[in-house]
């Protein structure tokens, strides 16, 4: 059985390779957006931007959807608007639980981003 850690290299490799997610600096920016803004407001950037910003987070919620991490639904559409509707209708011990994966999963995808 894998532990969390190696899921999220797993899914971040994944991600660089299968997904076309190899934007450095966009990976490198979602973390502290995240921090000061807070997982909502960041998704709610993302989806206005797509800049990039739009692939990230199809990863974080390919991510999520993994039935190894199980913190969202395997039908969710993977896309920022999706989530966001997902999560506002959620408790916050859900929004924090969410959250906290995400910063944990970007903090691999950050390391095996390209640099531009």
């Amino acid at each position: 059985m894998k532990n969390l850690d190696q899921i999220r290299a797993a899914n971040a490799i994944d991600a660089i390779v299968g997904r076309g997610v190899n934007d450095g600096e966009t990976v490198k920016k979602i973390p502290a957006y995240i921090m000061n803004n807070g997982l909502l407001a960041t998704a709610a950037f993302a989806y206005e931007t797509q800049k990039g910003y739009g692939d990230v987070f199809a990863a974080i919620i390919h991510h999520l959807k993994d039935p190894r991490i199980q913190k969202l639904p395997e039908n969710l559409e993977e896309n920022p608007k999706a989530f966001i509707d997902f999560l506002a209708e959620r408790d916050s011990a859900v929004l924090r639980d969410v959250t906290t994966e995400s910063l944990a999963y970007l903090n691999y995808l950050r390391r095996f981003a390209g640099k531009k």
